[in-house]
């Protein structure tokens, strides 16, 4: 973005060091959680119960080939008019999974 040509432009980068991040942490019920990045770590995580674990993959497995450009891969969802909230119903995905897809995946800092 932006900020990335700013720092190429000004050549800041020359003084900088960048570190790879060694994953990313979610808090939940009291503790602390690693968000798998593999399927392994998935399968073995306890931030959702097994079914939970379906649900979700067969929701990424939807959004990782979702193309708005190819109404095969709609699914009966019409990106004009669904809602993410209707998604998520459509997957049948609890709150907690739902909470997990904003605050891990898409990055979101509070509830609302």
């Amino acid at each position: 973005g932006q900020l990335v040509k700013m720092l190429l432009y000004t050549e800041v980068t020359r003084y900088l060091d960048f570190k790879v991040v060694e994953g990313s942490f979610v808090y939940k019920g009291g503790k602390i959680y690693k968000v798998p990045s593999t399927e392994t770590e998935a399968l073995g995580s306890n931030l959702m119960g097994m079914f939970e674990k379906r649900r979700f993959r067969k929701f990424l497995v939807f959004v990782a080939s979702f193309d708005e450009n190819d109404p095969k891969t709609f699914q009966g969802v019409d990106p004009v008019t669904t809602t993410m909230r209707m998604v998520y119903k459509n997957f049948d995905l609890g709150q907690d999974v739902i909470d997990f897809t904003g605050h891990a995946l898409a990055l979101y800092r509070t509830d609302e």
